[in-house]
């Protein structure tokens, strides 16, 4: 049981840290994670760029570089 969830565990921080399809700093990673949490908190997503301290555009190109992951197509044969 120990050796599954610490499994588990590893393959999980690597996917959070590695999973982008490009660099992201870890900064708007957070920040990213922090308004995402807002928005299901009911916050209008209007006003998360002001709650999270940073411009409007900073906000546009964070979550731009974040809604990007990396998609795995599985081709089978012909």
């Amino acid at each position: 049981p120990y050796a599954r969830t610490y499994a588990n565990g590893e393959v999980y921080h690597y996917l959070r840290d590695k999973g982008f399809l490009i660099k992201v700093p870890a900064s708007w990673r957070e920040l990213y994670a922090r308004g995402q949490k807002l928005l299901r908190l009911g916050t209008p997503a209007g006003e998360l760029p002001e709650r999270l301290g940073i411009s409007v555009e900073r906000w546009g190109e964070i979550v731009v570089a974040c809604s990007q992951r990396v998609v795995a197509w599985d081709v089978g044969e012909e």
